[in-house]
């Protein structure tokens, strides 16, 4: 269930931007969380800047007041930018016995708060959750009329030492694994497992359509073995059917798709260049805050990551996909 409500979540953020109804899933409530001035609180910044940072301490400002203990600050865009980030996020965040996630949601007309548990079962989202939700014009108003709130309820403040500044996590890396900015060579020999896309309840998407384009542009481009697998397959039950490694993808802007794989960013750097090699060469050239689209291949057992030796990230996952695939005969089809 946790991956079926991901990949609802990453389909329609990519999808919509700042829709008037961007959590469907969740189920409003005027109930604030018992414990929200009594745990620690994750913050998922959804704005619409780069300079999300900014924006967080806007917000913090009010926590403080309020009593609050937001001790870490992500994008969400990062959190929901494909499973392998959502799984390292889950589990840095967990593990710092963080129990409350608070969104903030900057829509059309203002900013949105919603605040709930964190599942225990893995993921962040699941399908009927209940939210506390309120909305205003803007951040300063929405902790003015947070603080009003909470000071009219019962809640017990037991939060008090809480941090002055936002602790944003803009640089975590979501490889934990080994990093390898190559390809593996034995792919040439071992058969790659394609994850299909799936259903979804929110968009109107011919999934059966997107698998057959995957399953074409594969059969086109891929040089070696492979084969569509169902997404929710585990890596041990890939293994049994003779798959030893997994094609995977992200995606976000390109400067925090950058920095989530390791990738070194230069200063005041806002042109990202992807490259095709092959007989079909080609460079593309796109704003660093543009919206892409990165595969990489995964070895089960190691669980290793190579990246490719050169930046390849598409504007669409066909462009991206291709870019990555060519990339990789171009090297080892020789």
């Amino acid at each position: 269930m946790k991956h079926y409500i991901f990949s609802v979540l990453l389909i329609f953020l990519s999808l919509t931007g700042f829709s008037q109804e961007p959590f469907p899933f969740l189920n409003k409530s005027k109930q604030l969380p018992e414990d929200l001035l009594s745990k620690r609180a994750v913050v998922f910044m959804n704005v619409n800047s780069l300079k999300w940072d900014e924006e967080a301490q806007k917000i913090h400002d009010s926590f403080i007041e309020i009593g609050v203990d937001a001790v870490a600050y992500y994008a969400l865009s990062d959190i929901m930018s494909g499973e392998d980030a959502t799984t390292a996020f889950y589990s840095d965040i967990t593990e710092r016995s963080i129990e409350n996630m608070l969104i903030v949601h900057q829509a059309e007309n203002g900013f949105e708060l919603y605040a709930t548990k964190i599942p225990e079962e893995g993921g962040f989202f699941q399908k009927g959750m209940q939210a506390f939700f309120m909305q205003a014009p803007s951040l300063q108003e929405l902790g003015a009329d947070l603080e009003i709130l909470v000071n009219k309820s019962d809640l017990e403040r037991e939060n008090f030492l809480i941090i002055d500044v936002p602790e944003t996590f803009k640089r975590t890396n979501v490889i934990k694994s080994r990093r390898v900015a190559n390809f593996n060579h034995d792919i040439r020999i071992d058969k790659l497992a394609v994850p299909k896309f799936e259903d979804n309840i929110m968009l109107d998407v011919d999934v059966e359509k997107a698998n057959a384009e995957l399953d074409s542009i594969m059969k086109e481009h891929y040089p070696f073995k492979y084969g569509l697998v169902d997404p929710e397959m585990s890596t041990e039950e890939m293994i049994s059917e003779g798959y030893l490694m997994v094609l995977k993808k992200l995606q976000n802007n390109g400067e925090s798709l950058r920095r989530m794989l390791g990738y070194d960013l230069s200063e005041g750097e806002t042109i990202l260049i992807s490259v095709r090699n092959g007989e079909n060469d080609k460079v593309m050239k796109y704003r660093i805050d543009e919206h892409v689209h990165k595969y990489y291949v995964q070895q089960l057992y190691t669980k290793d990551i190579y990246l490719g030796e050169s930046w390849d990230a598409g504007k669409t996952w066909q462009e991206a996909l291709i870019n990555h695939v060519e990339n990789l005969k171009s090297k080892l089809k020789k």
